[in-house]
């Protein structure tokens, strides 16, 4: 949450950034605390020439006692406040030698299955978000679940239903994606180690970050994701000058990554069986859609019916009443 939670309301916590020689330490402190209460505990690996940090983010999976109650954690922690967004909770704890000021612990409780992949995920700061534009026209989706591939029949009408996950195991999808395994385990050194790595993917495309032409997610994050801004406005036109463009004919086509998706993690029968499922309901709703059309009709040709007939019968009346009366003998 940027380290912003406690600053709004009726009674606002004063949250203020951390240099690195007050978040490391506690960093560490508040590592063994969390593992008295959680079998599995880690903090994404932080971006790249960050020389203050607004919040210590950690990721926890398996609580040691059932069910998991968020205000012991607080209570060991001496927490002034906590606020509870399930499966995200963040605790004002103490800030060190600084009377009235607090630091944002935000606590994120994975599924034990996912935790691996949440790590994974979440670490280096926006790298993902700078990747996630790239791989989503070769019509892949990585989320807080795993690595996806979109069905390109379902994606217009459905995009959730579309997707298929892939994997969420992180060496699989850095395989995958052609991206190195050794340099993704350590921090970056610097904001441009970070976007060169992200732009050594053979699913680097620079066309997803021409400004005027951003999807409407792409847009906020240029708002509000400075690392994201750069990468759009300063990097990708600097890289494109400088470096020659990589010949259309070696990139792969959207549909062979598909094909290549498919046969690598074993998805052909899935997609079989979510196809097939899926055109039984398009054609089920198709023919639904016909009959109420039909209907419809009829409706509309009795009711042109019923009001001829009315129209016809008012005629016949008030040509009869226009008829002279006969006398009286």
């Amino acid at each position: 949450m940027g380290g912003k939670a406690f600053s709004h309301g009726p009674e606002p916590l004063l949250t203020p950034r951390m240099p690195p020689a007050v978040y490391l330490p506690l960093l560490e402190r508040y590592r063994v605390d969390l593992a008295s209460f959680f079998e599995r505990v880690a903090s994404p690996i932080e971006a790249p020439e960050k020389t203050s940090f607004g919040d210590i983010d950690f990721l926890v999976s398996q609580p040691k006692t059932a069910p998991f109650q968020i205000e012991s954690v607080g209570g060991a922690l001496n927490a002034k406040r906590i606020l509870s967004f399930p499966p995200l909770y963040s605790l004002a704890v103490p800030y060190p030698d600084l009377e009235g000021s607090f630091v944002q612990l935000d606590v994120h409780v994975c599924k034990h299955q996912h935790f691996d992949w949440e790590l994974f995920h979440r670490s280096h700061g926006d790298l993902w978000n700078l990747l996630g534009s790239s791989i989503r026209h070769f019509g892949l989706t990585a989320n807080d679940t795993g690595l996806h591939l979109r069905i390109p029949e379902i994606e217009p009408k459905n995009r959730k239903r579309a997707m298929i996950c892939l994997t969420a195991d992180p060496n699989e999808v850095l395989d995958f994606l052609r991206l190195d395994k050794t340099a993704y385990q350590q921090p970056f050194d610097t904001v441009e180690h970070m976007y060169e790595y992200a732009c050594s993917s053979i699913f680097f495309w620079p066309e997803a970050y021409v400004k005027g032409d951003l999807k409407a997610n792409d847009r906020k994050r240029m708002v509000q994701r400075d690392l994201y801004r750069r990468f759009v406005e300063e990097f990708v036109p600097n890289r494109q000058s400088a470096v020659p463009h990589r010949d259309d004919a070696a990139r792969p086509l959207r549909e062979e990554v598909f094909e290549e998706a498919l046969e690598r993690f074993g998805k052909g029968e899935e997609l079989v069986t979510r196809l097939r499922k899926w055109r039984k309901e398009q054609e089920e709703l198709n023919h639904k859609h016909a009959t109420r059309e039909w209907r419809k009709e009829q409706a509309l040709e009795t009711d042109a019916y019923a009001d001829a007939w009315i129209n016809s019968s008012k005629s016949r009346s008030t040509a009869g009443s226009l008829k002279p009366k006969k006398g009286i003998e």
